[in-house]
């Protein structure tokens, strides 16, 4: 980890999620699109989403007036449209209440957000580390990040959760500054 930090001794975490929605409703929807994709197909289908509502993310209400066969054309999978169409039903209803998510720790956040149907820690964890800006995330659960952790330190892919869990405690509680750093590492 030495070596990451001292070939970005400029490297800014902010700087290096600034470039993905920081809104909690915003972030949450490119999450659940993004999941298996790349960050460039998720940002494509997100753009999409955004043209069928005047160049704008819909809201929650929008989104569950959208039906599946839309979100479809627009490059989502019946799951993920499914999952979206969930996730703007908790928000309709108040099962979910993102002012409440903001004021409760990570493990009771992580736990609300994994109600959502189609919502696991992959996404949690990016919710957490990118829009409500956590300080102690390690995002185990990306497939990215768990690479990065295999080449750092040398484990046989593909590396158990628990074993890159356990690595992740020595920066605890800055594990999204260490996960900044070995996300940085990533060939783009």
């Amino acid at each position: 980890m030495a070596e990451l930090v001292d070939a970005q001794p400029e490297l800014d975490p902010d700087h290096l999620f600034d470039r993905l929605p920081t809104d909690l409703w915003g972030a949450l929807v490119l999450q659940v699109i993004g999941q298996q994709l790349s960050l460039a197909a998720a940002a494509a289908i997100l753009a999409r989403l955004e043209a069928l509502h005047g160049g704008r993310m819909p809201t929650p209400a929008e989104l569950l007036a959208t039906d599946a066969e839309t979100l479809r054309g627009v490059g989502m999978s019946y799951a993920k449209a499914r999952y979206l169409h969930d996730l703007a039903a908790r928000l309709q209803d108040g099962r979910l209440d993102l002012d409440r998510l903001r004021t409760l720790d990570d493990d009771a956040a992580r736990a609300a957000l994994t109600e959502v149907k189609g919502v696991g820690r992959f996404t949690a964890d990016g919710v957490l580390m990118l829009s409500l800006r956590r300080a102690d995330v390690w995002p185990v659960a990306d497939l990215a990040f768990r690479h990065a952790v295999e080449r750092l330190w040398g484990l046989d892919p593909p590396a158990a959760v628990e074993q890159v869990d356990a690595l992740g405690e020595r920066f605890r509680p800055w594990r999204t500054l260490a996960a900044a750093y070995l996300y940085s590492s990533v060939e783009p």
